[in-house]
């Protein structure tokens, strides 16, 4: 069973646009009030947790679609796979969005037991900086609430810190600008990690004073994948230098009291999907930020209103120490489930509850609608 961490990249919000609070409630431009009867969201009620808000987001004139208390903009270009990419990618330029899971996401086992443990193994890649992912602790926590409050439960397993003696990937890793020289991803394992549960993976500092701290949440080894007692998931690191780096190259400054947001947006069969919009219960749509396609080095663009083909999203400066919702939305793609949506429509591709921790980054992937998600 293989999976992978997040590759992202973060950067200052851009400037927010015209609001829609009660003196000034038109669309960009003027002319129509898309908030005062917002379009609904198809598949808004596949995701029973959303049948209550956690928190209440707020309408912007940019951001209209209101989806599971998430306002979140209008999607500006058709859902599609990324193609032909290194990471969580399809060759096959005929490709459709897998949607499938939004109707019917896989089943939870039903005899109400102990979940097995696995091994966990994999590889620490780098968000940025560094060519060596050594001296990386890495850690393992079950979800307390599940999709409701994202807050952090028991550790599981015993945390694993990086070093030279592990084994590097042995990917090529020549296509990324960062490691063209050769970058050596380090080997952790991690004993005791329960299967069918919801998790997070924390990686910070070994004790190097070289990393941040990061937690990748909606991580998730169904038992039924299993393979000989083992999962594996490439988590990442971050350097501690790169949050005020990249912040700094648009005049921005990285508030040491609020978090980051960073994530991908990926189909059912985990591959990475462009022209998706996302919203998050403690932002408007024009502070969430869209990337450019370059693999190896995506950076932010103003242009973008929604993903590239690699999926990435990211925001800047969020409050810490409460439940925060982040949302997916796209238009439908032609070929998808007549019971998730129809062409053309809006649907909801993923949504789950983090929260964010001062100085800190946290990662999520919206994987569709996971099991739980019932």
């Amino acid at each position: 069973m293989k999976s992978g961490g997040i590759l992202f990249f973060l950067a200052a919000p851009f400037a927010l646009a015209i609001g829609c609070g009660s003196s000034n409630n038109t669309a960009p431009g003027g002319g129509t009030n898309v908030c005062s009867a917002p379009p609904a969201v198809d598949g808004a009620n596949l995701l029973k947790e959303c049948s209550s808000c956690v928190t209440s987001g707020s309408c912007q004139a940019n951001a209209p679609l209101d989806a599971c208390c998430t306002w979140v903009a209008q999607a500006h270009d058709p859902l599609a796979d990324g193609i032909g990419l290194h990471r969580y990618s399809t060759s096959d330029p005929n490709a459709k969005p897998d949607l499938s899971c939004l109707a019917q996401p896989a089943m939870l086992p039903s005899d109400g037991g102990t979940p097995p443990t696995v091994t966990l193994t994999g590889y620490v890649w780098l968000f940025s900086s560094g060519q060596d992912s050594a001296g990386v602790k890495v850690e393992v926590f079950k979800e307390k609430n599940p999709n409701t409050d994202g807050a952090l439960g028991d550790a599981v397993g015993m945390p694993y810190v990086t070093s030279t003696t592990d084994m590097a990937d042995p990917i090529d890793t020549s296509w990324n600008s960062k490691c063209s020289g050769g970058c050596s991803f380090r080997h952790y394992m991690i004993m005791n990690v329960p299967t069918d549960t919801p998790l997070v993976i924390k990686t910070s500092d070994g004790g190097s004073g070289s990393w941040a701290t990061l937690y990748d949440y909606n991580i998730y080894f169904p038992s039924s994948a299993a393979q000989n007692g083992m999962a594996t998931y490439d988590a990442t690191a971050v350097a501690g230098a790169d949050l005020s780096t990249v912040a700094g190259t648009v005049g921005q400054t990285v508030q040491p009291n609020a978090g980051l947001l960073a994530g991908e947006v990926h189909d059912c069969k985990d591959i990475r999907l462009g022209g998706a919009t996302v919203g998050t219960t403690v932002t408007t749509a024009s502070q969430v930020l869209y990337f450019t396609s370059d693999e190896g080095n995506p950076l932010p663009t103003q242009a973008a209103y929604d993903t590239s083909d690699l999926g990435l999203f990211g925001a800047l400066n969020l409050p810490t120490g409460q439940p925060v919702r982040v949302t997916a939305t796209a238009q439908c793609p032609p070929g998808a489930p007549s019971s998730v949506c129809n062409p053309g429509d809006n649907v909801m591709l993923g949504t789950y509850v983090v929260q964010l921790y001062p100085g800190a980054v946290t990662a999520i992937s919206l994987r569709g609608r996971r099991p739980w998600q019932q």
